[in-house]
């Protein structure tokens, strides 16, 4: 079976493979939609066991991802399905050798820290609170509270 991240590397499709697009499209069998966890739990959990440096290559194709969202719905539902399904993964001990999001001045916590800053100056903020706290509340739980805090100092003005 061929690892779809480690394709998406190949072909430099990284932001597909996260977004779901193209052949990295792994439908929820409820809702029709993408499935964010089975592609990180399955396609990045094997490749991080493939191989040294391994960590280093998701890790920077995590931070690609972030930096390339812009600020609609669409690219706030993929960010908050990775980062939930991140965390469910990083805190059972499956993400093996990723140092992301170990501190919250890391890049990718200023990343997200700043996405939903600027998300949060937008109609998409009002709609899409409720399921932003959703995230923000399992995240915590999975041991990292750097959205949660981000909501609050957002909601705190």
């Amino acid at each position: 079976m061929t690892n779809l991240f480690e394709a998406s590397i190949q072909k430099h499709e990284t932001n597909s493979f996260f977004r779901g697009e193209k052949n990295y499209f792994v439908r929820t069998p409820d809702f029709g939609q993408h499935n964010h966890g089975p592609n990180l739990g399955g396609h990045v959990e094997s490749f991080l066991r493939s191989g040294n440096g391994n960590a280093e290559v998701f890790d920077k194709a995590f931070l690609k991802f972030l930096e390339s969202l812009k600020v609609t719905k669409e690219d706030l539902t993929h960010c908050m399905a990775n980062l939930s399904a991140f965390f469910a993964l990083k805190n059972r001990d499956r993400l093996e050798g990723s140092t992301l999001f170990r501190s919250p001045d890391s890049n990718e916590s200023k990343l997200v820290k700043s996405y939903l800053t600027h998300i949060s100056n937008t109609d998409i903020y009002l709609t899409e609170k409720d399921r932003l706290y959703i995230h923000a509340n399992f995240i915590s739980k999975n041991g990292n509270d750097i959205l949660l805090n981000t909501l609050k100092e957002i909601d705190r003005g």
